[in-house]
């Protein structure tokens, strides 16, 4: 191994790509070294955005429900809660149920079909209007801001026959195979 080469490797383990450039001045080494880490790389190190979806979502258990609030300082309401959460991982949402519900994909409204951090709409009796919205967290669970407890809760996907009816889900987080429309 050429001298020039032990040295660019030995800084670069020591942290410091700068001093290889300048080492190595404009050769191809020198230019690899320089970059910073790709964050998105395949050895990168990161948290998958539903993971700190439901992490943000359940730091606000407890937090008081206050119509059209959208803050843990002031409280939230149902479509606040969601936006607040999502825009921790970059997805701008509207601060309005039956807005978020035209955002993202549509998923299928099965458990085996929800994956932690999907939205799911609420309506109430016969109508089709979307009146709620809530945050899968996985295993039949969600979160979202209960005017009846005045709080932000975890609890079960309401079953059929409740007064919450289950409308559709839609997926707003971006995967690996997917690019979707309010995560961009």
């Amino acid at each position: 191994m050429n001298r020039l080469l032990r040295l660019a490797l030995s800084l670069a383990v020591l942290g410091a790509p700068a001093a290889v450039a300048s080492a190595q001045g404009a050769g191809p080494l020198a230019a690899l070294m320089a970059r910073a880490a790709n964050p998105n790389g395949p050895f990168a190190k990161r948290v998958a955005p539903s993971d700190s979806v439901v992490a943000r979502a359940r730091a606000q258990l407890g937090t008081r429900y206050r119509y059209a609030a959208a803050s843990p300082e002031r409280g939230f309401d149902c479509s606040g809660l969601v936006k607040y959460v999502l825009n921790a991982v970059g997805v701008d949402l509207p601060h309005n149920a039956a807005r978020i519900a035209r955002e993202g994909e549509p998923v299928k409204a099965d458990t085996s079909s929800l994956r932690p951090g999907d939205l799911l709409m609420f309506g109430r009796g016969h109508s089709n209007k979307i009146s709620h919205v809530g945050i899968y967290v996985g295993e039949g669970k969600m979160i979202h801001a209960s005017v009846s407890k005045r709080r932000v809760i975890e609890t079960t996907i309401p079953k059929p026959g409740s007064s919450l009816k289950l409308r559709t889900v839609r997926r707003v987080l971006r995967d690996s195979t997917t690019t979707l429309r309010g995560s961009e």
